[in-house]
């Protein structure tokens, strides 16, 4: 049967949710609320007959990379029959989401992986993660209160300070993002997602504003009693250590029948600090994968250590011949400019090609240059270039989308 791809209209709603609860092992509680809330002109669905067999979605954000941000397409959603699978029909839908992300001027796309080998079939790699730290709440530092005060959360009145405080505090890292999507901050990140939910957040506000905020929800924990929990915080940030001892002390008073904190955040947290002893635990990673659209404008976009030199990178990229090299890339005081390079400048022969998975990889700083030469993927004469370019601190996201 001959298949269309096509965007969804209202009438798909139900019936992409009903696919979701198949591929996604849903629950069947929340399943109207996500049918409405679908955005369904940003999805691709292929259909066979009037059925839809496979589906994918993309949400537009902003990715920091060297201390700048870059337009990201954020892929989600992708679904297939099972009857279906190993056909490549979400692969179209996810392709043609890429085609039109990049001709919007975003340069990155990133996605959260079920299975790898499709979608290193079309560019991505391994790239960042997500990580999971938990702590007892007994383990939190005890004393008197902190010294900022901790308020319930205001939409009228919070929010710009709290995406401030969330800017400031993850500008200066490899991979964060963030969205001006209307339903991102206020529902995602700050409220309550599914009426089911037990949701609060919380500012810790100073002289200057707000330096502080957790967003959270309630989960089960084991425990002797069967209402015991843990916090959930879907964001936990401070900008000062004012902002995290006031936080970490207003957390610690849900002892009792509240057993842990969990909190996404860097491999290697900054509040472990603040635990007198190693209690600060990574509870759950997961690696997300990276692609770059746009070979150009995400090289001369993001920013760079203060690093000078000149190279020359054969890039293969088997979905946008634009993004195709040999590219000369030349770095003065951190700032880099790429322009095509003569066939001849990339040695020929002798310079092995790049495919755009390892760029991106490497581009985040998950792969190092070095480990890439040891892999195979570059030629060793690159690596040195590569290292200075590349060479920072691991990619990470508070967020999953």
């Amino acid at each position: 049967m001959t298949s269309e791809l096509v965007t969804p209209s209202d009438e798909h709603r139900e019936e992409i949710v009903g696919l979701m609860r198949v591929a996604f092992n849903l629950g069947s509680a929340a399943v109207a609320e996500r049918a409405a809330w679908l955005p369904v002109e940003k999805m691709r669905c292929v259909l066979e007959g009037d059925r839809i067999v496979a589906a994918a979605a993309a949400r537009d954000f902003r990715q920091w990379f060297g201390g700048r941000e870059l337009g990201m397409s954020g892929i989600w959603g992708v679904v297939t029959a099972p009857e279906h699978r190993g056909g490549g029909l979400a692969t179209r839908g996810v392709t043609e989401l890429l085609e039109v992300a990049r001709a919007k001027g975003q340069q990155l796309s990133v996605l959260y992986p079920a299975t790898q080998r499709p979608y290193r079939g079309m560019g991505y790699e391994l790239a960042g993660t997500m990580t999971r730290h938990a702590v007892a709440l007994d383990d939190l530092p005890r004393g008197p209160a902190g010294p900022l005060t901790v308020e319930e959360y205001d939409p009228t009145r919070d929010l710009d300070g709290i995406r401030a405080c969330y800017r400031a505090s993850v500008s200066g890292h490899q991979g964060p993002i963030d969205s001006d999507d209307p339903d991102w901050w206020p529902q995602k990140i700050l409220g309550r997602w599914f009426s089911d939910d037990v949701q609060r957040a919380v500012v810790a506000r100073g002289a200057s504003g707000i330096e502080g905020y957790a967003s959270f929800t309630f989960g089960s924990d084991q425990g002797p009693l069967d209402f015991e929990y843990s916090i959930n915080c879907r964001h936990f940030v401070a900008t000062s250590v004012e902002g995290w001892a006031s936080l970490l002390t207003y957390l610690r008073g849900f002892r009792g029948l509240g057993r842990t904190l969990k909190f996404t955040g860097p491999p290697a947290h900054p509040v472990a600090l603040l635990v007198e002893e190693q209690r600060v635990r990574p509870a759950w990673s997961f690696q997300w994968m990276l692609r770059l659209l746009d070979v150009v404008g995400a090289l001369e976009g993001r920013g760079y250590s203060p690093v000078s030199g000149e190279m020359v990178l054969a890039v293969e990229d088997p979905l946008f011949p634009e993004n195709r090299g040999p590219w000369r890339l030349v770095a003065e005081g951190g700032v880099v400019s790429v322009s095509p390079a003569a066939s001849g400048d990339s040695g020929g022969d002798r310079v092995r090609p790049i495919s755009i998975g390892t760029l991106s990889s490497l581009y985040s700083g998950f792969l190092s240059a070095y480990d890439a030469v040891g892999l195979g993927l570059v030629d060793e004469a690159e690596a040195p270039g590569l290292a200075r370019l590349f060479g920072g601190p691991a990619a990470w996201m508070h967020d999953f989308f």
